[in-house]
């Protein structure tokens, strides 16, 4: 071969490496135009059949890099063309198969499947050599994906990934396994979607990472882990900048604006998806632009759907939205731009009162299993706005327990704890949807059931079985150690970057933990939800004046469902915001009280305006309500966190606090118990004696070294009676490593789930371990709402600092009134209604243990 051709056949295979494994994709043009001048330059003095196949192979190079740093579609295909028609002069079959695959990856990028198809397949059918095969086969499975055809789209990826070798191993066999992964995410098992998604991130190159960070992102979203997903596409974006994948990079903004409307961050999302719009227009991505058309519309449409009197902005918007869908209908590969359009399209004329548009648009939406559970669980919200705004009860409450039974499904699948509160991010608009139908017949059990039908489907645990993974396990064995080091320093002068350094540390374990939680399949059922009809049977049968409040924050105003036996009401209370300011004086009252170190006159301070803050609450949650007796609280945000105990009309009364109505079944019976002592407490091993002497015969306790994460989290597993002495610490942004100081380091809350709690009631002597932290959907998570998770049959906990020497004289009181075989929740009332102070201990748990 002349060394010329021969040099210029080394720089298209240095520039082809350049864009598929380091992802150069600007640098690589370069080269390959260089490549084309040099050809030219060499003029006929070399073999026209082997120079024809070198330019042909330099322009599908160039092709590709264009189409990934944003040039328009036709000037893509041209250059496609070109190179076709030099592989032809070539006379290499082979050639022009690489070249149609090449063509088809452009199709399918484009949205033209039938032709993309049409292509690939042609490709596949002449091609010999496996390494053009493997992304051919790459590219035909993503079709296969965009048709929803997963199971052709896995046999493709499957055979690329076995296929793979050399270059084409390092680069494709990755690929293969993350859209495998994607395949997973079609068929419905996220855990299984984010393995393999995982397990291929940790084999690409670092410059593919952009890019699968994308579809991981795409599969959080519809698991309902949006800050998650939102990061991901966040970090996605800047990888891609970097390698500058135009092309991809649109891909990460769009979904990243869909992930913002999902977090109700409406401005920002229709900002950043205006702006990809902009781009794709100038690019010639028509199919681009589209999708992020839409979101600029859905935008709109999370700004004003919680509005009243906008049904004239709504009725634009829904014209919009049919515009939108009727450009889509007209080009290729936009199907599911025009379901999603139709879909913004009748919510919007739903909720502006005009029903027929509505149910037009909703006819264009097929109610396949194809779709995305977002889209399915959309399409019976606009039913349900439709019918209920027909004044079709019947019909609207069919569509809302259809939707509450697609959600059902998926949060069935889910595992872990966090994921199955995550998931409820889907059923937020469902559940509006029914309340404010509720709301609107003016009856209150309406208003309690649609409140307990929305919680009960992401309530409960996502397992009954703890995780066995051991990657898993030493991630978390190893934060401990770190948390544990980082404590021993706490002493030492000028040690404070080294236990910062450990703290950072160890939370990246924690969040490398976290995230294979992820991974574990759900085997528990979905709970039944409580109904008013049903708590007032069970409230007539226990004969006395026990009553159930259910709260509920809507459009800027805290409600209440009450219930007993003769019935049920609904009472408009307050403002939020004025229950939040009175709430957050009253946690920073109780800090100052609970701290022994504070000055006399300074905590005197605090303990009046704790009292007159508590007097507050208590006259505006519960005398005006007329609770003279035992109380079952449900309550969400703020509401579930309260020192209901605490209050001065709950003195000496049992009240048992819960995020949703459980009523659980059968009633604690006292049994094998064990009491912990934790470490740097100096009342905590007495405590703990005082609580198994109680116990006397039946309890072991745990203290010193003995009280060891491991000996404590087997100990608590089938015990009747748990008591845990010991620092806690909530963690607001990552509350399954919400923990409690062991011997050896934290037991984390991450460690309990999957555990059989459900004999058990739970005392922890712990500081603000009551706490909880909101995730998006209205589901509470912290140390407390697993062990309830976990079925414990109730949970009591601190929901702010907790003196040494109440704890001490309390905790004893507590389990000798459980030990006689009283209720929690009349036990732990017993216990704190001598005490001097206000007590910041609540009872959390299950309708029947109080």
């Amino acid at each position: 071969m002349d060394d010329g051709l021969a040099a210029v056949m080394a720089q298209v295979a240095d520039a082809r490496a350049r864009a598929r494994v380091n992802r150069h994709f600007g640098r690589a043009a370069q080269m390959y135009r260089t490549a084309l001048r040099r050809l030219d330059a060499l003029g006929d003095g070399v073999p026209r059949a082997e120079a024809s196949a070198v330019r042909a192979r330099a322009l599908v190079g160039l092709a590709a890099c264009s189409t990934e740093l944003g040039a328009g579609q036709e000037s893509v295909l041209d250059v496609l063309d070109e190179a076709a028609r030099w592989a032809r002069d070539a006379n290499d079959d082979a050639l022009v198969a690489t070249v149609r695959g090449n063509r088809g990856l452009q199709l399918l990028r484009t949205g033209d499947l039938r032709s993309a198809r049409h292509e690939l397949d042609a490709a596949l059918e002449h091609m010999s050599d496996e390494e053009e095969m493997v992304p051919a086969l790459l590219n035909r499975g993503s079709l296969h994906l965009e048709r929803g055809d997963v199971e052709a789209a896995a046999r493709d990826f499957e055979r690329c990934r076995d296929l793979a070798r050399g270059d084409a191993e390092v680069v494709f066999r990755p690929m293969a396994e993350h859209n495998l992964g994607y395949a997973y995410y079609l068929r419905g098992d996220l855990p299984a979607a984010l393995r393999a998604m995982d397990s291929a991130a940790s084999a690409a190159p670092p410059e593919h990472a952009g890019v699968g960070l994308v579809d991981k992102a795409t599969v959080l979203l519809e698991a309902g882990l949006l800050t998650d997903a939102e990061a991901a596409l966040t970090e996605a974006s800047q990888l891609l900048a970097a390698s500058h994948g135009s092309r991809d990079l649109l891909d990460a903004q769009i979904t990243r604006a869909r992930c913002l409307v999902a977090l109700d961050r409406n401005e920002e999302a229709g900002r950043l998806a205006q702006r990809a719009s902009a781009r794709a227009r100038r690019a010639g991505l028509v199919l681009v632009e589209l999708r992020a058309e839409l979101i600029v519309l859905d935008a709109k449409h999370g700004r004003h759907q919680e509005g009243s009197g906008r049904s004239r902005e709504l009725e634009r918007l829904a014209q919009a939205a049919t515009g939108l869908r009727e450009r889509a209908e007209s080009t290729a590969g936009a199907e599911r731009v025009a379901v999603d359009a139709s879909l913004v399209a009748a919510e919007a004329f739903a909720r502006a009162g005009r029903a027929t548009e509505a149910q037009g648009e909703l006819q264009r939406v097929p109610s396949s299993r194809d779709l995305p559970l977002g889209a399915r669980v959309r399409r019976e919200v606009v039913q349900a706005l439709v019918a209920f705004g027909g004044g079709d009860r019947r019909a609207g409450l069919r569509a809302v327990r259809r939707g509450h039974s697609l959600l059902a499904t998926q949060r069935q699948r889910l595992g872990a704890v966090e994921a199955v509160t995550a998931a409820a991010a889907h059923g937020i608009r469902l559940q509006h949807v029914d309340v404010d139908a509720a709301l609107a017949t003016g009856r209150a059990a309406s208003v309690f059931d649609a409140l307990e039908r929305g919680r009960a489907t992401f309530a409960g645990a996502g397992r009954v079985h703890p995780p066995d993974d051991e990657e898993t396990a030493a991630l978390v064995a190893g934060a401990r150690r770190l948390f544990d080091r980082a404590r021993q320093l706490r002493a030492t002068p000028g040690a404070a970057d080294e236990q910062s350094r450990l703290h950072r540390e160890a939370r990246r374990l924690q969040n490398r933990a976290r995230e294979r939680s992820w991974y574990v399949s759900g085997n528990a059922e979905v709970p039944q939800p409580a109904t008013a009809r049903g708590m007032q049977a069970d409230l007539s049968a226990a004969g006395d004046d026990r009553v159930i409040l259910n709260f509920t924050l809507r459009r800027g105003r805290v409600l209440v469902l009450r219930v007993d036996q003769e019935g049920s009401r609904l009472v408009d209370l307050l403002a939020v915001d004025e229950l939040r300011e009175h709430a957050h004086r009253m946690r920073a009252d109780l800090r100052i009280v609970a701290n022994s170190l504070i000055p006399a006159p300074l905590r005197g301070t605090a303990l009046r305006s704790l009292t007159r803050e508590l007097t507050w609450v208590d006259d505006v949650l519960l005398r005006k309500l007329d609770v003279t007796g035992p109380v079952f609280v449900a309550a969400r945000d703020r509401l579930v966190s309260l020192p209901w105990a605490a209050l001065p009309s709950r003195r000496g009364l049992s009240t048992v606090v819960n995020s949703w109505v459980d009523r659980g079944t059968g009633s604690w019976r006292p049994g094998r118990g064990v009491a912990v002592a934790g470490p740097d407490l100096s009342g905590a091993p007495t405590e703990a004696r005082a609580v198994a002497d109680v116990w006397r015969g039946t309890t072991r306790c745990l203290t010193g070294e003995d009280a060891r994460c491991e000996a404590v989290a087997d100990a608590i597993g089938g015990a009747a009676v748990v008591h845990i002495a010991a620092h806690g610490t909530h963690e607001p942004e990552n509350p399954m490593f919400s923990r409690l100081a062991l011997a050896d380091g934290p037991l984390f809350a991450h460690e309990l789930d999957g555990r059989d709690l459900s004999q058990s009631v739970v005392v922890l002597s712990a500081c603000d371990v009551g706490s909880m932290s909101m995730r998006h959907g209205g589901e509470p998570l912290g140390l407390t709402s697993v062990l309830l998770r976990m079925g414990a049959r109730a949970v009591v906990a601190a929901v702010a600092p907790l003196r040494d020497d109440v704890a001490v004289r309390v905790m004893p009181a507590l389990h000798r009134e459980l030990k006689a075989g009283t209720r929690p929740g009349v036990a732990l009332a017993n216990a704190i209604v001598d005490e001097p102070e206000p007590v910041p201990l609540v009872c959390f748990g299950r309708s029947g243990e109080w």
